[in-house]
């Protein structure tokens, strides 16, 4: 038991010291990244690789069984009186409670929460600086619209008329990220593969689209959803994969990443995805402005927004307003003050993007 006990006091003397670091020394958190990051991917990444299904899923329900196990042979025990018997059974599963806990927390620390205390990507490469006018907002809502209206006849589609990814998307996405790291040295080595969730649906009623997981470096996704989501949601996730945990800056890279792609499907469902964050903004500002330009849009790409819409609505309820809530804390114990609203906040980064990159004239 005492090695237990040391082992636990040590990991989470590590956690503390990470979290405290990354919150309160200038730089810590950024020179922690740099130099741990590939290390934590290539090995707990390359080995959730191997297996073709989400890890971490599989680890959470093993996890489950077990506590349910042990707690039930307490009960049994202490219901049968046998005292000797429920204190060993005790020891042995607080001897791997213990440092199973610790471990947790320091992975936690290590690879997602400090994450939140690096510079932000958008200061690092200089986008999102100063505000932008109805405008300049319009603009680039015009010119998304005119790329989707380019595209909406290249991608696949199925029966329905409902955009549809192959089977080999997630490849294509991790590849896309690659490249995109060649440009962005943040973003540059090795990402680990990209896993459906087996039980989506459970997913999809928390208004997830895709979770990251610091204890196996996955980037895991809801495959129930809309596909035209699925290549900038795994790209996200990539995103936090590489320590870009701020959820504006890891839309951001998504956008960037389905923009700079070579396949036309993902091109066109990043610029769908970058459509609905920018219009979103614009309809708050000007809704007769973005009627406008919404009804520029091929018929075929609104009607995949709108079955986007309501997929997303046939699970809305008080779990997904629970799980909201929940993540909505969660991002604001992390300095993001605007909680759930960061996401909305990659507009800034998008139109700073877009305003940089625009042709002259």
């Amino acid at each position: 038991m005492k090695k237990t006990v040391i082992l636990t006091l040590l990991l989470c003397a590590a956690a503390l010291a990470l979290r405290i670091g990354g919150r309160a020394v200038g730089g810590f958190a950024d020179f922690y990244i740099g130099h741990t990051n590939a290390f934590w991917v290539n090995s707990l990444g390359r080995l959730s690789s191997i297996f073709p299904f989400s890890l971490v899923e599989i680890l959470i329900y093993m996890l489950i069984l077990c506590a349910a196990c042990w707690v039930s042979c307490l009960i049994i025990l202490a219901c049968a009186r046998r005292k000797e018997a429920f204190l060993i059974v005790l020891k042995r599963g607080i001897r791997i409670a213990l440092p199973l806990a610790a471990l947790i927390f320091f992975l936690f620390e290590s690879n997602e929460d400090i994450g939140f205390y690096r510079t932000p990507f958008a200061v690092r490469y200089g986008y999102g600086s100063g505000s932008y006018s109805t405008s300049d907002l319009a603009e680039v809502c015009e010119m998304i619209a005119g790329e989707i209206n380019n595209c909406a006849d290249s991608v696949s589609r199925g029966e329905d008329g409902i955009m549809v990814c192959d089977d080999n998307v997630r490849e294509r996405v991790k590849s896309g990220m690659t490249r995109l790291g060649e440009e962005y040295e943040w973003l540059s080595g090795a990402y680990s593969t990209p896993k459906p969730v087996f039980l989506s649906e459970l997913m999809s009623y928390t208004n997830m689209a895709g979770i990251f997981s610091a204890y196996t470096m996955e980037a895991n996704y809801n495959a129930d959803m809309t596909q035209y989501n699925l290549p900038f949601s795994i790209s996200h996730e990539l995103a936090h994969v590489k320590g870009i945990l701020r959820e504006n800056e890891a839309n951001f890279i998504a956008y960037l990443n389905c923009r700079n792609a070579q396949d036309a499907d993902i091109y066109y469902a990043g610029m769908l995805s970058g459509w609905v964050y920018c219009g979103n903004e614009l309809i708050k500002r000007d809704k007769k402005l973005w009627e406008q330009i919404y009804y520029t849009l091929d018929e075929r790409a609104r009607n995949d927004l709108a079955a986007n819409n309501a997929f997303w609505a046939s699970y809305k309820g008080k779990v997904s307003e629970a799980a909201e809530s929940f993540n909505d804390s969660y991002l604001k114990g992390r300095g993001q003050v605007e909680g759930t609203l960061s996401y909305d906040r990659v507009v800034d980064l998008i139109v700073s993007y877009e305003t940089m990159n625009a042709a002259p004239g």
